[in-house]
């Protein structure tokens, strides 16, 4: 019994993996690491380009806000140095009895045109609501009455109305 004794040594075939799987793990590891990075690449790409969209809407949204308030201060200016033009005018065309009758039966019919139907329904008109409107309804009345044309005026109005009339008309 002296003598060892040396038994066969068997290699099944599930105890080692094969090359080839070492291999393909391998390589699906590599490729699952690409896609990983590539994702991430094109994730930073599309926030970047996400980010710079918002800063050009916002950018076109501040020039577009710069814009209009440069066209509403422009009629602002406008509607002032008319305003003052038409007062200078005005001033100057007629002696100051007769700007103050020409504005009192203007006046009375912005107040009849306005007014009534509130008063009417049953609303009513506060001493503040009346005075808002009365200096730049008298520098207007002011304008027409002293303007050379304000029989074209009439004439227009009245045919402004005539067609209201008869569309009038036509919804009986």
């Amino acid at each position: 019994m002296g003598e060892k004794v040396v038994l066969p040594k068997f290699e099944l075939p599930g105890d080692r993996t094969h090359p080839a799987l070492k291999i393909l793990a391998i390589v699906g590891g590599m490729m699952v690491l690409c896609i990983g990075i590539l994702g991430m690449a094109l994730w930073r790409h599309h926030s970047q380009q996400m980010a710079a969209e918002a800063r050009q809407e916002a950018l076109i949204a501040q020039r577009t806000a710069e814009a209009n308030a440069a066209a509403e201060a422009a009629k602002a200016r406008a509607a002032e140095a008319a305003a003052k033009i038409a007062a200078a005018q005005a001033a100057k065309a007629a002696p100051p009895t007769q700007v103050a009758s020409a504005t009192a039966p203007v006046a009375a019919d912005s107040g009849k045109a306005s007014g009534g139907h509130r008063k009417s329904s049953g609303h009513h008109r506060t001493g503040k609501d009346k005075d808002k409107g009365s200096s730049a309804k008298t520098t207007v009345a002011t304008a027409k009455a002293s303007a050379p044309d304000e029989k074209k005026a009439a004439a227009q109005r009245k045919k402004g109305d005539d067609a209201v009339d008869k569309i009038l008309a036509s919804f009986k």
